[in-house]
């Protein structure tokens, strides 16, 4: 028997195949790494995304990548709006303010028996074309008055004897200011004057102007109420009772006309009476007013036009009872912004109203031009009204 021949034994190649699959799977993924970076390198990145506005990050604002600092993006604003201006980091100045008037008189108010500042006190300034007021406290106001006005200074306290001055000049720029020292002495309680007014008829006169004049010290002269005023006021009271200013010892004549309650002339005849005061002493009087006539002129030339004394030359008017002597008269002439007064003359171009009322009845009334007469007419004016008259002047 032949003996048998062995077989070569049979492997399964388990441990063989597990490592060549492996070699294989990892060169396909080499081969396919490569194909990869080669096709990223040669091809061009997809384009970013739109960025906007909602989502655009704030200036200054760090980034989440690298910690860089994304600039903004500028955005048109939508059709409609107004896109604010950022402040401008020089703007301009803004225009000056006026300057106001620098004070030009400074008063400094005393009280004479107390040495010491008067608390609270009123001042009037007045000319004859203005008059201003005001108050001032602890001693001390500042005025601010016309440049180079001339005028009267009135200064008053309650219980104090009143401060007048005329002839203040007022200084013009560039002269500082000018100090007024005002020393007011003690007023006596019992001094003064008060004054009851009424019409015929008892009635209570509810409106009046009132005018202070000082007298020389000779004496009271018969024509004192056509000078200049050491004050002049205007008051109402129900009762027609009107106490006057303190005035300081000495010699007054006192006017008084009735208005209405805007300050124009009724026609009643005024009140004049003089009184000396001497600082210890007082006055209280009934003082009924007696009806008058008013009397407004018109006076033109031969075109109609109001008589100009500049183009004419000077108009001297006389009012006078027929056959009586003739009296100096007061008449104004009033503008929008002054009025303007004389003695027995034309004061300026515009209407003539008489200062005052005078008697009803009749008058005599005359012009004359540079001294020549001009004009002769009698008038008869009438009692409580206002009497107007047109005269032409040839």
């Amino acid at each position: 028997m032949e003996p048998s021949r062995a077989e070569p034994p049979t492997f399964t190649m388990v441990g063989m195949r597990t490592p060549l699959v492996l070699v294989v799977v990892l060169a396909l993924l080499g081969v396919g790494a490569y194909f990869t970076l080669l096709r990223d390198d040669d091809t061009a990145p997809p384009p970013p995304a739109p960025v906007t506005a909602s989502t655009m990050p704030s200036a200054g604002s760090v980034g989440s990548e690298q910690g860089s600092v994304r600039s903004p993006v500028a955005t048109t604003p939508p059709e409609g709006t107004t896109t604010p201006r950022s402040p401008s980091t020089n703007p301009s100045p803004a225009a000056p303010s006026p300057a106001a008037t620098p004070p030009n008189v400074v008063l400094v108010v005393r009280d004479l028996a107390a040495r010491g500042m008067v608390p609270a006190f009123r001042w009037q300034f007045r000319n004859s074309l203005a008059a201003q007021r005001g108050e001032g406290v602890a001693g001390r106001a500042e005025l601010s008055l016309e440049p180079s006005a001339v005028g009267q200074l009135l200064v008053e306290a309650d219980g104090l004897a009143p401060f007048v001055r005329d002839g203040l000049i007022v200084p013009t720029a560039p002269a500082s200011a000018v100090t007024v020292d005002v020393f007011l002495a003690p007023a006596v309680a019992a001094a003064g004057i008060t004054l009851h007014v009424r019409d015929v008829a008892s009635k209570p006169v509810e409106h009046v102007r009132v005018d202070a004049f000082a007298l020389a010290a000779e004496g009271a002269a018969t024509t004192w109420q056509l000078g200049s005023s050491l004050w002049a006021r205007r008051a109402s009271d129900r009762d027609g009772r009107y106490v006057l200013p303190t005035l300081a010892a000495g010699e007054y004549g006192i006017r008084i006309v009735a208005t209405d309650k805007d300050g124009s002339l009724l026609p009643f005849l005024p009140f004049l009476r003089t009184y000396t005061l001497t600082g210890d002493n007082g006055f209280v009087e009934d003082v009924p007013l007696e009806v008058g006539a008013l009397l407004t002129i018109d006076l033109v030339d031969n075109a109609g036009l109001p008589y100009d004394p500049s183009r004419f030359g000077t108009a001297t008017l006389s009012l006078r009872i027929p056959g009586g002597p003739s009296v100096q008269r007061k008449w104004i002439v009033r503008g929008e912004l002054a009025e303007a007064i004389a003695i027995d003359v034309v004061p300026g171009l515009g209407k003539l109203q008489l200062a005052e009322a005078v008697t009803p009845g009749p008058w005599q009334f005359e012009v004359f031009v540079n001294g020549e007469p001009r004009v002769q007419r009698s008038l008869f004016l009438r009692a409580g009204m206002t009497n107007e008259e047109r005269v032409q002047v040839p």
